[in-house]
């Protein structure tokens, strides 16, 4: 399997950003409150919600992605604006390599989870505990619970008269597994002028299990939201 993500750090931020975007400024604007300590941003991706976690706290974020070609987005994102320079820190490994500790009283994680194992998984959470302060809140997505044979297009767009599109499909690969498919076309005057696709493997974990995952790393569900959002306190 090639790097993760070379494909879809090319398509990303063009059919799925004002989606994303929605959905974090919604969390943002009921979860934020202002953060005194540190913003932890793990599964930064591209850095959408990097460039708004700098831009609305005056404190350190810490942006967390392994995956160069999100990385390479995400500094790109970043490049000319000084005020948000000057409040970002990016980690090249996954946070359970970085030892951070006490860095932060604000952690985000979406997108993340998903594609992590239970011993993974126990892995980011603990990692993300050891990050976070004592009483410093997490906003996090589980993984999903079920998953059916799907598939779904995602939002067009035109640029330069080209049509970008994409579409995902979704199929179980055993009681415990799933996998996503992302297949993204590019057509100029209704041919196809190139396309290209990535797999990415996820686990299932029901509500319970993620909550005792949770807990078991130090953390305190304290309320929830969509999509699959849990609002935890790092006791």
């Amino acid at each position: 399997m090639g790097q993760a993500y070379a494909v879809t750090a090319e398509f990303y931020d063009l059919l799925q950003a004002a989606e994303q975007l929605g959905v974090t400024e919604r969390l943002l604007d009921r979860w934020l409150g202002r953060p005194e300590v540190g913003v932890l941003d793990v599964g930064a991706g591209t850095g959408l919600a990097t460039a708004r976690l700098a831009a609305r706290c005056a404190v350190l974020v810490h942006a967390v992605e392994p995956a160069a070609g999100m990385r390479a987005v995400l500094l790109s994102r970043l490049a000319g604006q000084p005020d948000l320079l000057a409040r970002v820190r990016v980690h090249a490994r996954g946070v359970q390599e970085l030892g951070l500790r006490d860095v932060a009283d604000f952690g985000w994680c979406l997108n993340t989870m998903a594609g992590l194992d239970a011993a993974d998984r126990a892995g980011a959470l603990a990692a993300l505990a050891e990050a976070l302060v004592p009483g410093g809140r997490l906003v996090v997505q589980r993984p999903p619970a079920e998953a059916a044979d799907s598939r779904r297009d995602l939002p067009s767009w035109r640029l330069g008269g080209d049509l970008y599109t994409g579409e995902v499909t979704t199929v179980r690969t055993g009681p415990r597994g799933v996998r996503w498919r992302f297949d993204y076309r590019v057509s100029r005057d209704g041919a196809l002028v190139r396309e290209a696709s990535e797999v990415f493997d996820g686990h299932l974990a029901s509500e319970p299990e993620f909550d005792a995952e949770l807990a078991a790393a130090g953390f305190t569900a304290v309320a929830a939201d969509t999509p699959g959002i849990v609002i935890a306190r790092r006791r």
